[in-house]
């Protein structure tokens, strides 16, 4: 049987499996050539980077919120 590969009607025409192949080659490329240690210095920066915008993130929802009411 064949499936057709349908895009969600709520993000039109975004491919999910090409923006993954995307990142996923930027990613290989920044890290072609790094040590051990360096990669996990990469992904322990990135993941940082994104807990602090979240964070800041929600400080401003929660500013926001405080606000209305």
């Amino acid at each position: 049987m064949k499936t057709e590969n349908k895009q969600p009607d709520f993000i039109p025409g975004f491919d999910a499996v090409a923006e993954s192949r995307k990142w996923k080659e930027a990613v290989w490329r920044e890290t072609a050539g790094m040590s051990n240690e360096e990669l996990d210095a990469y992904f322990k920066a990135g993941l940082e980077q994104c807990f602090a915008e979240r964070r800041e993130r929600e400080r401003k929802n929660a500013g926001a919120l405080a606000h209305a009411h």
